[in-house]
């Protein structure tokens, strides 16, 4: 007996009954096969392209190449910022997909925004700062991307971009002028430095504030920074400074930077403004053992005013009765260093350091520089020059009863 293609049912089933008929499924096999076919050639054509773009790749390598060719290794290395960042900084593109900065990070750049270099030197990168609301000091997060040919006339951009830990993204830019000349020259005397210490409003100032010298009236220094603005001066990043310093950078004649030092409530709460409303950077020199540190990098974080180390616990007095003094005088060369470090552990920078009370210890400037500072202040008098010891620099100070003429005669 021929066997049934029908399996046997129990009392309860219906009799088997195929699913589909044989055109049903002959229709059902070509559709199956068109799809294998369609995804054959899909795959085919993403091979293909793919080769076509490493095939591209290698050819604009070897065009790059044959382009250098000839040229010697300084003509070559002009792109200096991607020289000064890491492959780490140089991609960014994954800190672009984050969500856009509600005002929570502060970024901070080093130095003038438009920043001018000569044309055949190399472009020095500043850096630039940054702080957030929720993680502070975010500085060595920042990443940068950009290149600049310093041997090519010409406006480059530099971008820098950071990220908090929410995912919140902020940027910041830099516009890069190579030029042979500047208005007024390159510099060719010295660099003002200038020092101030804290800052008084005249429509109330605290008692001896008008004959003190180490506060200066918001009037004056509104003027003061009114007067740097009309005749166009450049402030440089404490990098470019320290560059020119070496004798391998040069600076526009009109340049100057301003410090404030021991960051006062003074400073803080009315230098500050004057200084966004001017659109001009300054350092501030903190005590960085101060309680209220935090809330002054906090409160106080603004596009214009860079914090700097004044020490960690230095500013106050010693036993050794040298100098102004300070304690530096009883300190070893490990206990200043352990201090600065302490110190760059809550700013998150190493730039500068400015002594506290201008009193500097034999084993001092040597201990500075173990630490890994770039630049270091004293509060003696005078310009910065080329060939200056980088951890003994002058400051010009600037007294709070200079009127304009004064201040103008010191630059």
């Amino acid at each position: 007996m021929a066997a049934s293609h029908m399996r046997p049912t129990g009392p309860d089933e219906k009799p088997y009954e195929p699913r589909h008929s044989r055109a049903e499924e002959a229709r059902g096999y070509a559709e199956r096969r068109v799809k294998q076919e369609s995804r054959r050639r899909r795959h085919i054509a993403a091979f293909i392209i793919a080769a076509v773009a490493v095939a591209l790749c290698v050819v604009a390598a070897g065009h790059g190449l044959m382009k250098n060719e000839g040229k010697q290794p300084e003509e070559q290395n002009t792109t200096a910022a991607e020289e000064q960042m890491t492959d780490e900084t140089e991609d960014t593109s994954e800190d672009s997909t984050g969500l856009p900065n509600d005002g929570r990070i502060v970024m901070t750049l080093a130095g003038s925004a438009d920043t001018y270099v000569k044309r055949g030197e190399s472009y020095i990168e500043g850096g630039c700062y940054a702080h957030d609301a929720a993680d502070g000091q975010i500085t060595d997060k920042v990443t940068a991307s950009g290149t600049v040919d310093a041997q090519k006339a010409g406006d480059y951009t530099i971008t820098y971009t950071v990220s908090d830990s929410a995912g919140y993204v902020a940027t910041a830019t830099r516009t890069v002028h190579v030029m042979d000349e500047v208005d007024g020259g390159w510099d060719a005397d010295g660099i003002a430095v200038f020092m101030y210490h804290d800052v008084y409003d005249p429509a109330n100032p605290p008692e001896g504030a008008t004959t003190n010298q180490n506060m200066i009236s918001t009037t004056s220094l509104d003027e003061q920074l009114q007067w740097l603005n009309d005749h166009s001066y450049y402030y440089p990043s404490w990098a470019e400074l320290a560059a020119y310093i070496e004798g391998k950078h040069s600076l526009p004649d009109r340049s100057c930077a301003l410090t404030f030092d021991d960051g006062t409530q003074g400073f803080l709460n009315l230098a500050i403004p004057e200084l966004e409303k001017h659109k001009i950077p300054a350092t501030s020199f903190l005590i960085c053992s101060d309680a209220d540190v935090q809330d002054k990098l906090s409160q106080h974080a603004s596009p214009y005013v860079v914090f700097q180390s004044h020490s960690y616990d230095m500013h106050r007095a010693g036993y050794t009765q040298k100098g102004h003094g300070g304690r530096i005088f009883d300190m070893s060369e490990e206990d200043i260093v352990a201090d600065l470090d302490r110190s760059a552990q809550i700013l998150k920078t190493k730039d500068a350091f400015a002594y506290p009370f201008g009193d500097v210890s034999d084993i001092a400037p040597e201990a500075v520089r173990d630490a890994g500072f770039q630049l270091a202040f004293t509060t003696q008098y005078g310009l910065v020059q080329p060939g200056d010891d980088p951890m003994q620099l002058k400051r010009m100070r600037i007294f709070g009863t200079y009127g304009l003429d004064s201040f103008t005669g010191v630059i």
